[in-house]
């Protein structure tokens, strides 16, 4: 069985890798200061880092009914030639940039050097890809639920208790002083493993407009808490507190479920089918640009560093925040776009 092509995740992928570049742009947050630019980074942050739940929410979607259309064998062979070889391409690469500019090997010891791999160590911004394995050898197990009848209750239910006790519970609790026990989180659905189930749910069904509501509203809601959260203890510490920007708590994940919502609700008609058309020349723009992602995900650091050193902008200035992310993508997504076009070399991206 062929999967019908569905333009709402491309442009979703296009949107969350953007983000991700916008989020690595953002470096102000860091340094605390009373300012309306630092205000604005918040603001910015709290909106850019639901690009990690969103990237879970489409490996659920397109992932989890991969058995109507290969064995897991082929599943396997499409995860390792896809993402883990360019993956291994890039820390190689990563290992040898940071050898050239420091003049020196990155790592003292064969054991120094596989505890930084598995742990980002030579480039910090690829830790997204550990839990995303960790996710790829979970989902064989966890799409067999989908035989079962009933299995969306099943679900449904994975996802509510998981966002109660966890991503909700948690953050909450600890405002309010009160020690978290972890034993409480459901193991079935751990981690980021929830956003991955809310994804292939949410794609595969069409929610109605109370419930797609209560999700935008909550997501505003819990977006403004953050910032506000963010803005008053920060004032209080003298120094940025990111407690609440994090991916494992509720503001992250509702405002990354709202995207999800409104894209999929915005590019489908009611009868849950794409509005455009395969082989349009917008559709075939969407799907090209969004093919490049996973490539510019593993450039854009070095797109920085580069654009860093050509411009010798400081980090603070609103073109280095808001115009240069957008150039960064751009560029970084022609030269994958070129090097996807050569032999060989195109397994890299």
């Amino acid at each position: 069985m062929t999967k019908k092509y569905n333009p709402c995740f491309d442009v979703l992928t296009i949107i969350a890798c953007l983000m991700v570049v916008f989020f690595h742009f953002n470096g102000v947050i860091y340094t605390y200061t009373d300012t309306i630019s630092w205000k604005i980074s918040v603001i910015e942050r709290c909106i850019v880092y639901s690009a990690i739940p969103i990237f879970f929410m489409l490996t659920g979607a397109k992932l989890m009914e991969y058995r109507k259309r290969y064995s897991t064998k082929e599943y396997a062979k499409k995860r390792l030639h896809r993402v883990a070889v360019p993956f291994l391409f890039w820390n190689l690469f990563y290992v040898g940039f940071e050898a050239f500019m420091s003049r020196g090997l990155p790592f003292e010891s064969a054991k120094d050097f596989i505890s930084k791999f598995l742990n980002s160590g030579f480039q910090n911004r690829y830790w997204f890809f550990w839990p995303l394995f960790a996710i790829y050898l979970a989902i064989p197990v966890i799409s067999l639920v989908l035989e079962a009848k009933n299995h969306r209750k099943y679900l449904w239910y994975t996802v509510y208790v998981t966002f109660a006790l966890s991503w909700l519970a948690k953050p909450l609790l600890s405002i309010f002083g009160i020690q978290y026990n972890s034993y409480m989180i459901m193991p079935v659905c751990a981690g980021y493993l929830m956003y991955t189930v809310f994804g292939y749910l949410v794609s595969t069904e069409q929610l109605n407009r109370a419930k797609r509501y209560a999700i935008y509203i909550s997501a505003v809601l819990s977006g403004v808490f953050a910032v506000w959260y963010t803005i008053s203890k920060s004032k209080e510490a003298g120094e940025t507190v990111t407690y609440m920007l994090s991916y494992n708590y509720f503001p992250s994940g509702l405002t990354g479920a709202a995207i999800f919502v409104f894209v999929k609700q915005l590019f489908t008609n009611k009868a849950d089918k794409p509005k455009l058309k395969e082989g349009s020349k917008l559709t075939s723009l969407i799907r090209t640009v969004s093919s490049t992602c996973m490539g510019v995900w593993l450039t854009h650091s070095l797109g920085i560093t580069v654009m860093a050193y050509v411009t010798k902008f400081l980090i603070d200035s609103y073109l280095w925040r808001f115009v240069f992310p957008l150039v960064v993508f751009v560029l970084c997504s022609a030269g994958v776009y070129i090097i996807k076009k050569i032999p060989i070399i195109k397994h890299i991206v």
